[in-house]
Protein backbone atom coordinates (compact mmCIF):
# COMPACT_ATOMS: atom_id res chain seq x y z
CA UNK A 1 0.00 0.00 0.00
CA UNK A 2 1.87 3.40 -0.91
CA UNK A 3 -0.35 6.67 0.51
CA UNK A 4 -2.29 8.64 -2.21
CA UNK A 5 -2.28 5.46 -3.84
CA UNK A 6 -5.95 3.24 -4.64
CA UNK A 7 -6.42 0.43 -2.34
CA UNK A 8 -6.79 -3.42 -4.90
CA UNK A 9 -7.31 -6.13 -2.91
CA UNK A 10 -8.13 -9.43 -4.27
CA UNK A 11 -11.92 -11.12 -4.40
CA UNK A 12 -10.44 -14.02 -2.15
CA UNK A 13 -10.49 -12.22 0.72
CA UNK A 14 -14.31 -11.08 0.31
CA UNK A 15 -15.80 -14.48 -1.32
CA UNK A 16 -15.15 -18.28 0.50
CA UNK A 17 -13.02 -20.56 -1.70
CA UNK A 18 -14.02 -23.90 -3.20
CA UNK A 19 -11.12 -25.20 -2.82
CA UNK A 20 -10.53 -25.06 1.16
CA UNK A 21 -8.06 -27.96 2.17
CA UNK A 22 -9.12 -29.74 5.29
CA UNK A 23 -6.18 -32.04 6.26
CA UNK A 24 -3.17 -29.37 7.19
CA UNK A 25 -0.59 -31.40 5.56
CA UNK A 26 -2.67 -31.25 2.41
CA UNK A 27 -2.54 -27.32 3.13
CA UNK A 28 0.99 -26.88 3.96
CA UNK A 29 1.87 -29.27 0.43
CA UNK A 30 0.26 -26.20 -1.56
CA UNK A 31 1.53 -23.60 0.67
CA UNK A 32 4.98 -24.41 0.01
CA UNK A 33 4.09 -24.99 -3.87
CA UNK A 34 2.97 -21.88 -4.21
CA UNK A 35 5.66 -19.69 -2.62
CA UNK A 36 8.12 -21.87 -4.88
CA UNK A 37 6.35 -20.60 -7.85
CA UNK A 38 6.13 -16.51 -6.80
CA UNK A 39 8.67 -14.65 -8.03
CA UNK A 40 9.27 -11.05 -7.28
CA UNK A 41 7.89 -8.16 -8.52
CA UNK A 42 10.06 -5.12 -9.71
CA UNK A 43 9.72 -2.02 -7.37
CA UNK A 44 8.22 1.09 -8.15
CA UNK A 45 8.87 5.09 -7.76
CA UNK A 46 6.18 6.32 -6.02
CA UNK A 47 7.24 9.88 -6.06
CA UNK A 48 7.30 12.21 -9.32
CA UNK A 49 9.94 14.39 -7.42
CA UNK A 50 11.65 16.53 -10.04
CA UNK A 51 14.31 19.49 -10.02
CA UNK A 52 13.93 22.63 -12.32
CA UNK A 53 16.39 22.15 -14.90
CA UNK A 54 17.02 25.51 -16.94
CA UNK A 55 17.34 25.40 -20.73
CA UNK A 56 20.64 27.67 -20.46
CA UNK A 57 22.65 25.07 -18.82
CA UNK A 58 22.50 22.85 -22.00
CA UNK A 59 24.40 25.94 -23.88
CA UNK A 60 26.14 27.57 -21.43
CA UNK A 61 29.83 27.55 -20.82
CA UNK A 62 30.48 28.57 -17.16
CA UNK A 63 27.77 27.17 -14.40
CA UNK A 64 27.68 28.20 -10.60
CA UNK A 65 27.54 25.29 -7.53
CA UNK A 66 25.21 25.36 -5.10
CA UNK A 67 27.03 24.52 -1.70
CA UNK A 68 25.83 21.47 -0.04
CA UNK A 69 25.28 21.23 3.51
CA UNK A 70 25.44 23.32 6.98
CA UNK A 71 26.01 27.00 5.93
CA UNK A 72 26.81 30.34 8.11
CA UNK A 73 24.62 33.02 8.01
CA UNK A 74 25.72 35.53 4.92
CA UNK A 75 27.31 32.70 3.46
CA UNK A 76 26.88 32.47 -0.43
CA UNK A 77 24.70 29.95 -1.73
CA UNK A 78 26.72 29.23 -5.15
CA UNK A 79 29.78 29.05 -5.97
CA UNK A 80 31.85 29.47 -9.30
CA UNK A 81 31.77 30.27 -11.86
CA UNK A 82 33.61 27.18 -13.55
CA UNK A 83 34.23 25.86 -16.57
CA UNK A 84 32.45 23.70 -18.35
CA UNK A 85 34.46 20.73 -19.44
CA UNK A 86 31.75 18.22 -20.42
CA UNK A 87 27.90 17.60 -20.38
CA UNK A 88 25.56 14.36 -19.72
CA UNK A 89 21.82 13.88 -19.50
CA UNK A 90 22.30 14.13 -15.47
CA UNK A 91 26.22 14.99 -14.82
CA UNK A 92 28.48 17.91 -15.81
CA UNK A 93 31.98 17.62 -15.84
CA UNK A 94 33.68 21.01 -14.94
CA UNK A 95 36.79 22.47 -14.22
CA UNK A 96 37.31 23.40 -10.32
CA UNK A 97 40.65 24.77 -8.68
CA UNK A 98 42.47 23.10 -11.99
CA UNK A 99 40.87 19.35 -11.26
CA UNK A 100 38.00 18.15 -13.04
CA UNK A 101 34.57 17.09 -10.99
CA UNK A 102 31.36 15.36 -12.19
CA UNK A 103 28.91 17.38 -10.40
CA UNK A 104 25.06 16.95 -10.79
CA UNK A 105 23.04 18.64 -13.01
CA UNK A 106 20.65 19.40 -9.83
CA UNK A 107 23.27 21.49 -8.14
CA UNK A 108 24.10 23.73 -11.25
CA UNK A 109 22.93 27.15 -12.18
CA UNK A 110 24.31 28.37 -15.55
CA UNK A 111 26.22 31.40 -15.89
CA UNK A 112 26.08 34.71 -18.21
CA UNK A 113 29.44 36.04 -18.30
CA UNK A 114 30.12 39.07 -20.22
CA UNK A 115 31.84 39.22 -23.33
CA UNK A 116 36.13 40.15 -23.09
CA UNK A 117 34.37 43.12 -25.73
CA UNK A 118 32.12 44.90 -23.58
CA UNK A 119 35.09 44.99 -20.90
CA UNK A 120 37.51 46.47 -22.86
CA UNK A 121 35.42 49.27 -23.78
CA UNK A 122 36.12 52.82 -22.30
CA UNK A 123 33.57 54.42 -19.40
CA UNK A 124 31.57 57.49 -20.57
CA UNK A 125 34.43 60.26 -20.29
CA UNK A 126 33.94 62.82 -17.75
CA UNK A 127 34.06 66.34 -18.40
CA UNK A 128 35.67 68.59 -16.32
CA UNK A 129 35.31 72.11 -16.26
CA UNK A 130 37.93 74.68 -14.67
CA UNK A 131 34.43 77.30 -14.02
CA UNK A 132 33.63 77.08 -10.63
CA UNK A 133 29.78 76.19 -9.99
CA UNK A 134 27.19 78.93 -9.70
CA UNK A 135 24.15 78.50 -7.84
CA UNK A 136 20.98 80.10 -8.37
CA UNK A 137 19.68 82.67 -6.72
CA UNK A 138 17.53 82.53 -3.95
CA UNK A 139 13.99 84.19 -4.81
CA UNK A 140 13.17 85.89 -1.62
CA UNK A 141 16.47 87.75 -0.31
CA UNK A 142 14.37 88.72 2.59
CA UNK A 143 13.17 85.62 3.57
CA UNK A 144 15.83 84.37 6.83
CA UNK A 145 17.55 80.97 6.49
CA UNK A 146 15.62 78.73 8.31
CA UNK A 147 17.67 77.83 11.42
CA UNK A 148 18.52 73.81 12.11
CA UNK A 149 20.35 71.49 14.56
CA UNK A 150 23.54 69.94 13.78
CA UNK A 151 21.22 66.87 12.68
CA UNK A 152 19.89 68.92 9.84
CA UNK A 153 15.87 69.20 11.42
CA UNK A 154 14.68 72.48 10.90
CA UNK A 155 13.92 74.18 13.65
CA UNK A 156 10.02 75.55 14.29
CA UNK A 157 9.39 78.50 15.30
CA UNK A 158 6.59 79.05 18.06
CA UNK A 159 4.12 82.02 17.92
CA UNK A 160 3.45 83.99 21.08
CA UNK A 161 0.86 82.03 22.21
CA UNK A 162 2.56 78.64 22.11
CA UNK A 163 5.40 80.37 23.95
CA UNK A 164 2.80 81.49 26.56
CA UNK A 165 0.99 77.97 27.27
CA UNK A 166 4.64 76.24 27.34
CA UNK A 167 5.94 79.43 29.82
CA UNK A 168 2.74 78.96 32.14
CA UNK A 169 2.66 75.29 32.07
CA UNK A 170 6.83 75.08 33.26
CA UNK A 171 5.97 78.06 35.97
CA UNK A 172 3.30 76.04 37.63
CA UNK A 173 4.82 72.71 37.72
CA UNK A 174 8.00 74.65 39.46
CA UNK A 175 5.44 76.38 41.98
CA UNK A 176 3.29 72.96 42.72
Amino acid sequence: MVFGKTIVLPGEFFEPSSQTPTDPSEFLLRLRETFRTLKPTHASCHSSTSCFVHTALKTCSHVFVRVEGLKPSLTAPYQGPFEVLSRTDKYFTIKINDKTSTISIDRLKSASLLNDTDSTKEPFPVQKSNHPVVLPPRLDQNMPIPATTRSGRKIKELSYVEFLLIVSHDSISWLT
